[in-house]
């Protein structure tokens, strides 16, 4: 099919490793009908791969709609050709009702968000499993999110965690969540030995952050994180990592 070779040939510049994401475009294009059916018509065309691409072809309308793992192309004269129009999670909620529990903690998220948290928490569980226990006893659920925070104070504790966080390397994550775990253990000592209301100072000040930091960079050296991630934490322990007004990194 000439068309598609062509479409083939533009997408080649940004091909990568597909993953199992056939649910989610299939739920990407089911919306794509639903709400623009002046471009995707008629509605529940056959989906079908093309080399590491989920594509489905509309005959009244000659366009193309196509994924390629999250990020998502359409294709046909009315877009002047190829065009790059965001990624899937854009569009509809690519995480519900994925979730799996790992130890004592659910994670909640994309199918490569759920193996990037499983595989962090076996690296605390096989190097740190102090770090590992700590987890599970103050974080009840591990979730995809576009910003990091950790909701001590919700019920169960939930860990939102971003992009940065989470993938930017297994080491780091797992760091990370022993860093955030050691916020919600501030938090739950403090509730279970003198209720509510939890002050912040105890839980999410400075002071708790340097502690939570330090720890984070016991657990680093303890799963032989790289170096330069390590110093980078004691520069943030040290202040070297703020700017003038006091914001740190």
């Amino acid at each position: 099919m000439k068309t598609i070779s062509i479409v083939l040939l533009l997408l080649t510049y940004s091909l990568q490793a597909l993953s199992d994401n056939l649910s989610d475009s299939n739920k990407l294009f089911n919306w794509a009908e639903a709400n623009y059916p002046q471009y995707f018509n008629p509605p529940k065309e056959k989906t079908f791969k093309v080399e590491n691409y989920w594509v489905r072809y509309y005959k009244s309308t000659n366009i193309y709609v196509g994924t390629l793992g999250d990020e998502v192309y359409v294709y046909g004269d009315v877009f002047n050709g190829l065009k790059h129009i965001g990624r899937i999670g854009d569009f509809v909620d690519v995480t519900e009702g994925r979730s799996k529990v790992v130890g004592n903690v659910k994670v909640v998220g994309s199918d490569a968000f759920i193996s990037q948290t499983e595989a962090a928490l076996s690296v605390l569980k096989s190097q740190a499993p102090r770090a590992f226990k700590r987890a599970e006893q103050n974080i009840s659920v591990i979730e995809q999110t576009e910003f990091s925070h950790m909701w001590s104070d919700e019920v169960p504790p939930r860990y939102a965690v971003g992009e940065k966080s989470s993938f930017k390397s297994i080491k780091w994550y797992a760091g990370t969540i022993a860093h955030e775990a050691t916020h919600s253990a501030l938090y739950q000592a403090y509730l279970a030995k003198n209720g509510l209301p939890v002050p912040a100072s105890i839980w999410r000040s400075d002071e708790a952050e340097n502690v939570c930091i330090a720890y984070q960079i016991e657990v680093m050296e303890q799963v032989n994180a790289p170096k330069a991630d390590i110093d980078y934490l004691n520069d943030e322990l040290n202040g070297t990592n703020c700017d003038v007004a006091g914001n740190c990194e």
